[in-house]
Parts: structure tokens; C-alpha cells; sequence
């Protein structure tokens, strides 16, 4: 009998969560930033037992530290790659560092999130400097100290703390993936857009009224996106835009970036008018990214074929374009992608993205697939699947996980949501042929021609309805 209330009592414990779980440790960063915003000490204090060692997000961190210091007693050593042991710690001990950051100031940036001066202010890789306890060993909370007139921008949760020493909860998203915080006399604007918090840096000091019209154009851009689900696809993104003189188009360039929390990097020339920036496609096409999580490199023509497809019909659902350019504009990227790697399979071009050209084949190839598939679920379940609750159903299942997602996980996914196998069905049909999608036959079929140089819709094609439908935002 005793025995068997004992178990009884064991039973209730588990049920009821008795004894509650320790609480993860949560280990204190200060980082003070030096009036030359490229200098920074960072003293970090481990809540209990210290974490075996530490690591940065990028090989080269450990050449811009200037010094490590650890408490007498301690086997801690300089850093070596991306990691440094912190070795016998007390329970509560702390360390400081201190890095001094060589950031880029010429050329042209090439790449994703690195150390770059943007007139005053400055771009830091956060994997530079970030030097921080492996996964599992608790989260870190980093405060800032700042010097009189600078802020910060990053992509995490802020906590409470001063105005001049704000403080944030970095996250669990792995070391490795790539984030930016920027230092300056910047301000950063919150702009409030179709549910979420976008949390808008402007780098080098741009004048109040251009301020203001690029505040409107991203509003406007993130208005495209939410047309698809009704609401932004994340919560809060940190956006920082960044003055370039080169380049052709209002957006020279741009990209997405995940470390820490999600984020877009807008380069713009701001010499282009107000409505050049509204019909650009640019800051639409990075935000769609945010449909999906992180996608394996492998898989980037999912990654970017889905955005791809998107941009265009989200602009036209928002009313910066109309539905007649917006598949203009398909058509044309679709003939640009048709005419470079030729021989290679989607999936061989894939893995070749960054070879001359080739990414045009690898981000139409992957939109040409995306339109098959939205096609061919709007026919056969008479308009109640798209990509659209495809897209619904990743949101559901998988945006919250911190990871990289292979391109036929979420494929069953989307399968998954929307009660069909079609997209599973395409990748085996499409992915290991060398032929470039039959987007033209989905057009026709969807009454999209093209005479005289001129789009023609007609709307008594079989799948005229269901391209009225791509192009229109949700009731």
C-alpha cells in the first residue's frame, strides 16, 4: 500500500510539474563602446558554473582581440579560431575582453553581414565580436554602454534598461548564423505595419524629409507582403538601410539575415524618386524571405525561388503595380533565368549560385516551380489551396525553430498543409531535369500572352480565375 502511494505521489509530481524545473542560467554581458564606436570592452559573468568555453559566430574574430583577462587562479587562455577554454572559473565568476574591430571603409560590400563603416556610424558582423557560451549553457542577456548621442541597432528582444544603456536578450539562433549590430549617431524608428514592429536604422545621417520618404516606402513594401497571410510574417525585424552611390535602381542591392532574429539590409541610392522606390522590387522580395525559415545553402533555389515568385504578385496585391506588369515582370525574369546554365539541373545550379550568372537560373528555375505549384493547387482543390496556405502552414509548423531546414522537409510541410502532394510531386518531377520550368504553358493556360511586346490577359483562359486570384490581396 505504501509502495503503491509513493508511485501515486510520484505521478502527481510529474503531472503538476513538482518540483518546478531549474531556471536556465542567465549570463550578463556589459559592452561598452568606445567614442570611436570601433573599439569595445565586454566584460561577461556567468550565472553559476561557467560554460567549459566560449565561441564566436566568425573564423577571423580571435585577430581583432586585443585581450583577454580572467580571474587569478584561472586556466583560461587567448582565443584560437572561434573558440577560446575558459578553463577552472569559480561559480559566478567574470571574464573581460576587450576587440578592436577592423572594419571595411572602401569598396563595395559583397557579401552578407561584415564590419564596415557606413559614413560615421558602423556595421559590426556580430560574429567579430560576440564571443559567447555554446548552445545549452543558457542564455546571455548584453547591455550596452554607449557613449553620449549613439545608438544601437540589433536584431534582438529588448529588455528593460536605460537610454543610454539599453539591454536585449540575444536569442537561441546558433552562433554561426550571420546578424549586424550598427553603432552611430543614427536614430532607429519604429514603424508599426500590418502586425509587427519594424525597427528601422538609417546609417550616415540622412535628412529629415529623406527619412521620412524611406519610412514610407518600407511601410509600403512590408503592406505587400502582408497581403499573402493578412499579417507580417514575423513579430519584429530590425531594418537598416545603408547610402550607396553605385549601382543601378533605387536598391542596388539588399539581403536578409538571421542571426539573432530576423533582419533585412537595405543599400539604397537615394537619388531615385519616391515612386521609383515604390514599383522597386528590392525591399518586397527580401521580406517575402520571411515566409520560410532558415533554408539549407544547398537548397537555395527554394530559399530564393519562393521570394522570386512572390515579389511581383505581392506589389500588384498592394497596389504599387499593376496585375499587367507584375506578370511582365515575371515573364522577363523568367527569359533572363532560361538563358544562363544551360546543362544544369535546378539542383546542380543550385550548388553553382554563385558562379557568374547562374543565381538567375537557380531564383526564376525555383519561381518557375513555385508558379506551377500555386497553378496546379488552385485547380485541383477550385481555389481553396495555394501557395498562400502553403505558406500559412510553415508559419503553423516551422518559422519558430532555430535551424536550417532542408528544402524537402518543408516541401512535406507544405504538402502537409495544404492536403496534397503537389509541391513533393514537382521537386521529383522538375529538380533533376536540365529543361528550364514550362513556365510558358502555365501562362497560357492562366490566359497570360504576350503580342507585340505587350502582356495580354485573357480572362477566358481555363485558369483565369485562379490568376485573378494570385494577383489579388485576402479578402
Amino acid at each position: 500500500m505504501r509502495f503503491a502511494t509513493a508511485l501515486a505521489a510520484i505521478a502527481l509530481l510529474a503531472a503538476t510539474g513538482w518540483p518546478p524545473a531549474a531556471a536556465a542560467p542567465l549570463h550578463r554581458y556589459r559592452v561598452d563602446v568606445a567614442e570611436s564606436l570601433d573599439r569595445l570592452k565586454v566584460r561577461a559573468c556567468f550565472d553559476g558554473t561557467a560554460p567549459a568555453y566560449l565561441m564566436a559566430g566568425t573564423s577571423g574574430a580571435a585577430t581583432y582581440v586585443e585581450q583577454f583577462s580572467f580571474p587569478r587562479g584561472s586556466a583560461g587562455s587567448m582565443p584560437r579560431a572561434d573558440r577560446i577554454g575558459l578553463g577552472n572559473l569559480a561559480e559566478g565568476a567574470c571574464i573581460d575582453y576587450s576587440v578592436r574591430l577592423d572594419a571595411a571603409r572602401g569598396g563595395v560590400q559583397s557579401g552578407g553581414p561584415e564590419s564596415r563603416w557606413v559614413g560615421r556610424d558602423l556595421l559590426t558582423s556580430i560574429g567579430d565580436w560576440l564571443w559567447r557560451p555554446p548552445p545549452g549553457s543558457g542564455e546571455i542577456e548584453i547591455t550596452f554602454a554607449l557613449p553620449p548621442g549613439v545608438k544601437v541597432s540589433t536584431p534582438w528582444r529588448p529588455v528593460a534598461g536605460k537610454e543610454d544603456q539599453p539591454a536585449y536578450l540575444p536569442g537561441a539562433t546558433p552562433a554561426e548564423w550571420p546578424g549586424v549590430v550598427a553603432f552611430g549617431r543614427f536614430a532607429v524608428r519604429d514603424i508599426a505595419a500590418a502586425g509587427a514592429t519594424l525597427h528601422v536604422a538609417m546609417l550616415d545621417g540622412p535628412p529629415a524629409a529623406e527619412q521620412a520618404r524611406i519610412e514610407r516606402w518600407i511601410a509600403s513594401a512590408a503592406r505587400n507582403v502582408a497581403t499573402l497571410r493578412g499579417r507580417f510574417p514575423v513579430d519584429s525585424l530590425q531594418v537598416i538601410v545603408s547610402p550607396i552611390a553605385r549601382g543601378k535602381g533605387p536598391v542596388p542591392w539588399a539581403y536578409v539575415a538571421r542571426g539573432g532574429g530576423p533582419a533585412v539590409h537595405l543599400f539604397i541610392n537615394p537619388a531615385h524618386s519616391d515612386a521609383e522606390f515604390v514599383r522597386d522590387w528590392s525591399a518586397t522580395h527580401e521580406m517575402a524571405h520571411l515566409f520560410l525559415p532558415y533554408v539549407a545553402p544547398r537548397d537555395v533555389w527554394l530559399a530564393e525561388g519562393v521570394p522570386t515568385y512572390l515579389q511581383n504578385l505581392l506589389m500588384a496585391r498592394g497596389g504599387a503595380i499593376e496585375e499587367r506588369e507584375a506578370w511582365s515582370r515575371m515573364i522577363v525574369g523568367m527569359q533572363r533565368g532560361a538563358k544562363v546554365g544551360a546543362g544544369l539541373t535546378l539542383a546542380e545550379a543550385s550548388g553553382r549560385a554563385g558562379i557568374g550568372g547562374i543565381y538567375q537560373r537557380v531564383y526564376w528555375g525555383g519561381a518557375g516551380l513555385m508558379l506551377e505549384a500555386d497553378l496546379r493547387l488552385r485547380e485541383q482543390t477550385g481555389g481553396t489551396q495555394s501557395l498562400d496556405t502553403a505558406l500559412e502552414g510553415i508559419a503553423r509548423c516551422c518559422l519558430g525553430q532555430e535551424r536550417r531546414w532542408p528544402a524537402a522537409e518543408l516541401l512535406e510541410q507544405m504538402d502537409r498543409a495544404t492536403g496534397t502532394t503537389v509541391f513533393t510531386d514537382l521537386a521529383r518531377e522538375r529538380l533533376d531535369v536540365t529543361a528550364f520550368p514550362d513556365f510558358q504553358s502555365q501562362l497560357v493556360r492562366a490566359g497570360i500572352t504576350v503580342s507585340g511586346g505587350e502582356v495580354v490577359l485573357d480572362d477566358s483562359a481555363p485558369l483565369a480565375g485562379e490568376r485573378r486570384a494570385m494577383a489579388r490581396p485576402l479578402p
